[in-house]
């Protein structure tokens, strides 16, 4: 059972990973902004893996491994901009469509 400050927490986290995410798709940002994406949203997906392992939710668990293993800011993936913003927008739909309360 996870308390409601810790679903409030993985709430405001998954709305700053799709705040981010959004903004990514614009061309215009330096490097380090991609960094910090990858950063942020990595940590969303991370601490959404734990919750969603607390109370048992596998499908939603196992979208947010895959999330975690693509942004993971380590070992990166590359990709084009435009398969990367691509990624961006079906990623922060996932957070939107991720349940809200547990």
């Amino acid at each position: 059972m996870i308390t409601t400050e810790q679903s409030n927490y993985r709430i405001l986290f998954s709305k700053i990973a799709i705040a981010v995410l959004l903004i990514a798709v614009i061309p215009i940002w330096p490097y380090f902004f991609y960094q910090f994406l990858k950063l942020a949203v990595f940590g969303a997906a991370a601490f959404s893996v734990y919750l969603y392992h607390k109370e048992k939710i596998t499908k939603w668990m196992m979208t947010m491994i895959v999330i975690a293993i693509i942004f993971n800011p380590i070992n990166a993936l590359y990709f084009g901009h435009f398969l990367w913003s691509i990624a961006d927008l079906v990623v922060a739909w996932l957070f939107y469509k991720s349940p809200k309360r547990f």
